[in-house]
Order: C-alpha cells, then sequence, then structure tokens
C-alpha cells in the first residue's frame, strides 16, 4: 500500500527567524573583526622589506614566526571570545566559561558538544564553525601571501596591503 509521508520539519517561528537574523548580523560582525586584525598583522609584517627573511640569524626568523603564530592565536581567541560574549549576554548558556568551551568546540568544526543549547539556538553550531573556515582560511592566505614577501628574491613583491 501507499507509505504514510514523512512528517514536516516545524517552520520557521518569528522566534526563530529573529534569532536567525541576529546570529547572521553578530557573525558578520565577528568575521569583520577577524579581517580588521588580520590587516593588522599583514601590515605589521610587511613593514620588513621584501627578502629581509633570508638573511638574518635562524633564531631571529623563529622568535619572527612565533610572534606571528602567536598574534593569530590571539586573534582567533578573540573571535571566540566575542561568539561566547554574544552568547552569554542573550543567555544561550547560563555560564561564559560554557559559551566559550561550546565557540571553542565548533569554531574549526561541527563538534559533538557536551554543551547542549536550546533548539532556537541550534543555527549558533553552524554559523560559528562557518566563521572559523572563513578566518581559518583567510588567515592561511595571508601568511602565504606576508611569508612569500619576507622570503622573495626580488624587490618587488607584489601589492601591499
Amino acid at each position: 500500500m501507499n507509505a504514510p509521508l514523512p512528517a514536516l520539519p516545524d517552520m520557521p517561528t518569528e522566534s526563530s527567524l529573529f534569532v536567525l537574523a541576529l546570529s547572521a548580523a553578530v557573525f558578520c560582525v565577528i568575521v569583520s573583526t577577524n579581517l580588521i586584525g588580520l590587516h593588522a598583522i599583514a601590515v605589521f609584517i610587511r613593514k620588513r622589506p621584501a627578502g629581509s627573511l633570508r638573511h638574518v640569524i635562524f633564531l631571529h626568523e623563529v622568535r619572527f614566526i612565533l610572534l606571528v603564530m602567536f598574534s593569530f592565536f590571539l586573534l582567533y581567541f578573540l573571535t571566540n571570545a566575542l561568539w561566547a560574549a554574544f552568547m552569554s549576554v542573550t543567555g544561550v548558556l547560563p555560564t561564559y566559561h560554557q559559551c566559550l568551551f561550546y565557540a571553542l568546540e565548533n569554531y574549526t568544526s561541527l563538534g559533538l558538544t557536551r554543551v547542549q543549547v536550546d533548539d532556537s539556538w541550534r543555527i549558533l553550531a553552524p554559523l560559528i564553525s562557518l566563521s572559523g573556515v572563513f578566518c581559518l582560511g583567510w588567515s592561511i592566505a595571508v601568511l602565504v601571501s606576508v611569508f612569500g614577501h619576507l622570503y622573495s628574491t626580488g624587490p618587488d613583491s607584489g601589492p601591499t596591503p
């Protein structure tokens, strides 16, 4: 006979559309903040002349690269802290610690978390994950660009940001 049709998912309510719009706006702010931070890091790095890392002492090179990596770490932590602040202010989770853990867990992948959010806030996990994809992808592009500039052999290594 005819099999019953599967149940349709619940249609979005006004509150879930508001949560989606609010979360998307915060996503844009956080990703923009990351881009501003990346630009600042790139400007700092590009102050060094083209090819400058080809002629430095090994320990100075390592120190400089570690400084750059630490700058990226702080930038990633800032973006996760912003996600956690948003979740804490809106009451998604009871404590800031849980909000930060949730953001960190979902930033690089859509993780299986021990921290559960209300169904109306389930959109946060994919948005946090998507922001991580954007931010980490742009970071890699900036790293390739600036280190290409610093290790280049010619005086002209391309446009300055």
